[in-house]
């Protein structure tokens, strides 16, 4: 689908039709802070979403383009561009910045936006047990702490316990 023949809509109050198409196709699912929140609708219906909020962990940035996720029926040509456009068009910002999991994308959407690459950063691990399926990144695994995330399965360890030596183990 061209993006051309897509229509923006503001979904920014509608938590609930973006949490649930996040949900449904982005890898991470919804996340917290999004305040700013545009669909793409090819013939009424949400094919792809870009959300913006306040930056997580870099404050000198006024936006953070939280997510960009497409329909997994549907391949968008142009669309993040057009999303990205509208945003910058409405509310004017005078700096934008956002993060790319390089274990899974190439980061490339960022330069069809015209934003530019500050660092690569450090590689972080993935946590992924095969019997539940449950996927846990490094940094939600020091954000949360191995008992908050997995305590009910596997039981509560306490503070001084190794997050890692905990993860190996089950």
């Amino acid at each position: 689908v061209y993006a051309r023949n897509c229509d923006i809509r503001d979904l920014s109050s509608q938590k609930t039709i973006v949490d649930s198409f996040l949900n449904n196709f982005h890898l991470q699912g919804t996340c917290k802070g999004q305040s700013v929140c545009y669909g793409l609708f090819y013939k009424d219906e949400l094919i792809q979403l870009m959300t913006f909020g306040k930056p997580r962990y870099n404050r000198k940035y006024e936006y953070e383009l939280l997510r960009l996720c497409t329909s997994s029926k549907f391949r968008v040509v142009g669309g993040a561009e057009k999303l990205f456009k509208h945003f910058k068009n409405v509310l004017e910002p005078k700096s934008i910045i956002s993060y790319c999991d390089n274990s899974k994308f190439n980061g490339n959407v960022y330069i069809r936006l015209g934003m530019t690459l500050l660092d690569h950063g450090q590689p972080s691990k993935h946590w992924y047990n095969m019997k539940t399926s449950k996927h846990i990144t490094d940094n939600l695994l020091r954000q949360r702490g191995f008992d908050q995330l997995l305590g009910k399965e596997y039981g509560c360890f306490g503070k001084g316990t190794s997050n890692d030596e905990l993860m190996k183990q089950h």
